[in-house]
């Protein structure tokens, strides 16, 4: 097989329901990469893999998680991909000794940049959320500057039609960052992604979630009304730049919503001096909800598993991840 030949496979370093991620190296070049191994045992599951690989063949930036090759042996693909070791975004943020506005802008700036980069290929993420924001390295204790983030996860990636920015898709997708118009199925274009990074926003700066209910048919009609709230004693620090900038993200109607480009050029964005003020409570807090995240996409594992054993196709097409 061509990327035995070529790889020497090492250790895990991450699992998903479908999925495995290792890290390997180039036998002739000693360079390290992460191989993402995917099986797949019907026509169907093979199609949305080379869907995905062929997205992630068109994508060449600086906070896009990179794939530079892939073979397809038996029943896997093997996914070469640029090795960032630093874990995802929260995951990050709990071990940090210090956390502030101008640190959530630094996070967020690079991610407006990954998805501005990612619109203008007209290609829909649909899973924007923590889990897909990977980082080249863990922050340093004393670096007040946040490492780089990969934007990865194209699993349920979409490349919209030349004649048209809208597309009809199922519901999927992690529920907490659904958009009003994927919970009501309407059809959906690039502004599903605002919704998500605006989730990601909101939690940075607050350290719970702007949506939530433990009933998904609750939570997707708190969603479908947009209905969250900037309660004073959270938000009364932070700038009221954030504040709008959220408001624009959060808009239910999704003509209405700001575009990638707006996020990138927007005042609170472009702004290199905001409060360093170390926000230690939002830490704190934050910490608690990334606990009850890994244990939420543990079980999430658990269930997807046992249905992909009992009916693959079932599992596959209404499996949310």
């Amino acid at each position: 097989m061509e990327f035995v030949c070529q790889y020497d496979v090492r250790e895990i370093l991450g699992q998903g329901s479908f999925s495995e991620v290792k890290r390997c190296i180039d036998k002739r070049t000693r360079q390290a990469f992460a191989v993402k191994e995917i099986a797949y045992d019907t026509a169907k599951r093979r199609d949305k893999i080379e869907q995905e690989i062929k997205i992630r063949h068109e994508l060449n930036h600086r906070n896009v998680l990179k794939l530079y090759h892939h073979y397809r042996a038996f029943d896997k693909y093997y996914l070469v991909m640029e090795l960032a070791c630093g874990g995802d975004l929260f995951e990050d943020l709990v071990t940090r000794n210090a956390f502030s506005e101008s640190t959530a802008r630094e996070v967020m700036l690079q991610l407006f940049n990954a998805v501005h980069y990612i619109h203008g290929h007209r290609i829909v993420h649909r899973n924007i959320r923590p889990e897909t924001l990977i980082l080249s390295w863990r922050s340093a204790e004393n670096n007040n500057h946040f490492p780089p983030l990969k934007l990865s996860g194209f699993r349920l990636a979409k490349k919209l039609p030349e004649h048209s920015d809208l597309i009809n898709c199922p519901v999927k997708g992690s529920p907490l960052y659904l958009a009003p118009e994927i919970v009501t199925k309407q059809p959906i274009g690039r502004e599903v992604d605002i919704w998500a990074c605006a989730v990601i926003f909101y939690i940075l700066l607050a350290s719970y979630p702007p949506f939530w209910s433990t009933n998904r048919g609750e939570l997707f009609g708190i969603i479908a009304r947009g209905k969250y709230n900037l309660p004073d004693q959270q938000w009364k620090s932070i700038s009221d730049g954030a504040k709008k900038l959220i408001k624009n993200m959060f808009m239910v109607d999704r003509n209405d919503r700001i575009t990638a480009t707006d996020l990138v050029e927007d005042v609170w964005t472009q702004n290199g001096k905001l409060s360093i003020t170390n926000r230690k409570g939002t830490l704190e807090h934050l910490n608690a909800f990334n606990a009850k995240r890994k244990l939420r996409g543990a079980v999430y594992t658990i269930f997807a598993m046992k249905r992909m054993m009992d009916n693959p196709e079932s599992a596959e097409s209404n499996a949310v991840k």
